[in-house]
């Protein structure tokens, strides 16, 4: 029986801008780089896996997007390998623009702003649970993963209970990521979910000092079973498995290169890779490697996305 990984969140436009330094207000600049390419964070973590998974596994996204005979559209679509279906996706046909994301980075402080834009309605929970049950007719069983980016709570909420009551999705995991301090009530997803990815930016805005406190501190509001990841940036990343004791913990340490003097490349995406890395050892080498194994490969793969441009070799 073939895998499936769905993926639920926005698609970007980005537009990278490299800068000497963020420039001041009514400040003219001149950028001394310009990147403009397909972003999200499904999206990124998607381009990650299509290099990483075997044929036997099935990649689909739904996310929203402007009409199907728009440029962005275009542009999006053709951004992908045939691996990846969109098929799923909702379109918005009044709308001839997608989400967009300018970046600004500064070499100065190597640091990034992020400004976004859409004018896309968001996804709503009958439109998401159309668009599953045209990929798993009643007659058919599936298995795989559902992962959503978390962007509005309340929706997010009623597609996971609506989604566990479809007997063909019975197997199915589903994971979660916590990224945006701004998004209040994303906790409520986190308690539904089979896993959850807490990033660095969430834990430290609710007063955590660490990835280990973030977990220990998160446990008792997921379900029994679930599987907690926490990234630190420099510091590496920790995760725990709840198994009705104390959980089986593991951390690692951030991968560094091996020339000390080699200077980080592009950081944005990195916690796309992470899950990225982590959804490929669930699926993919579900009972070959242990917690820790999968853990170090999906920190590895995101230290060393940092060191290269977007992600078109990290396989």
């Amino acid at each position: 029986m073939a895998k499936h990984i769905i993926a639920v969140g926005a698609i970007y436009i980005d537009t990278i801008l490299t800068l000497p330094h963020f420039p001041a207000e009514d400040e003219k600049l001149r950028a001394s780089k310009y990147v403009r390419r397909r972003g999200g964070n499904c999206g990124n973590a998607f381009e990650v896996l299509q290099q990483l998974v075997e044929d036997d596994i099935k990649l689909h996204l739904i996310s929203v997007f402007p009409n199907r005979a728009s440029a962005d559209y275009a542009f999006i679509r053709d951004s992908f390998k045939v691996s990846v279906d969109l098929s799923l996706s909702i379109h918005r046909d009044n709308s001839q623009v997608a989400s967009s994301c300018y970046v600004f980075k500064s070499q100065e402080t190597d640091s990034r702003t992020i400004v976004n834009y859409t004018e896309l309605k968001d996804m709503q929970c009958h439109e998401f649970i159309d668009a599953v049950c045209k990929l798993s007719p009643a007659q058919d069983a599936f298995e795989g993963w559902f992962h959503f980016e978390g962007r509005t709570p309340d929706t997010l909420v009623e597609c996971v209970k609506e989604l566990r009551l479809i007997p063909q999705y019975s197997g199915f995991k589903i994971s979660v990521e916590l990224e945006n301090p701004s998004r209040v009530g994303l906790e409520l997803v986190a308690a539904e979910a089979d896993a959850v990815f807490f990033s660095r930016a969430w834990a430290e805005a609710r007063g955590f000092k660490s990835a280990v406190e973030c977990l220990k501190q998160n446990m008792a509001a997921t379900k029994e079973h679930a599987l907690l990841c926490c990234t630190w940036g420099a510091a590496g990343a920790s995760a725990v498995q709840k198994d009705g004791g104390e959980g089986i913990w593991c951390s690692v340490p951030a991968w560094k290169p091996e020339l000390e003097n080699q200077s980080v490349v592009d950081t944005v995406g990195a916690g796309d890779t992470f899950i990225a890395g982590m959804l490929c050892g669930h699926c993919c080498q579900t009972s070959c490697w242990s917690l820790e194994q999968k853990l170090k490969y999906a920190t590895d793969l995101a230290g060393r996305k940092v060191y290269e441009e977007g992600f078109a070799e990290l396989s």
